[in-house]
């Protein structure tokens, strides 16, 4: 099964939402440092830099439809 990038978090907290939402939709999420990053982590840690979220490539375009909707204003 190979996985595919569908969201970016300037930090570990930002990625596990994108990832939440994806979960709450029946989705298989996975939330990885960004290796095209310097970050720092540490072990029981959360990663310090950005990270990326990863669904497997069957999921890519529901995960991508989901993370990217349209967010609606509030009055």
């Amino acid at each position: 099964m190979s996985l595919v990038e569908v969201a970016w978090g300037a930090n570990e907290i930002e990625a596990e939402i994108a990832a939440g939402a994806l979960r709450a939709s029946g989705l298989h999420p996975r939330v990885a440092p960004d290796p095209r990053s310097a970050h720092l982590a540490y072990a029981g840690a959360l990663t310090r830099g950005p990270a990326i979220v990863l669904v497997p490539e069957s999921e890519a375009d529901a995960a991508r439809a989901i993370v990217r909707a349209p967010r609606r204003r509030r009055r």
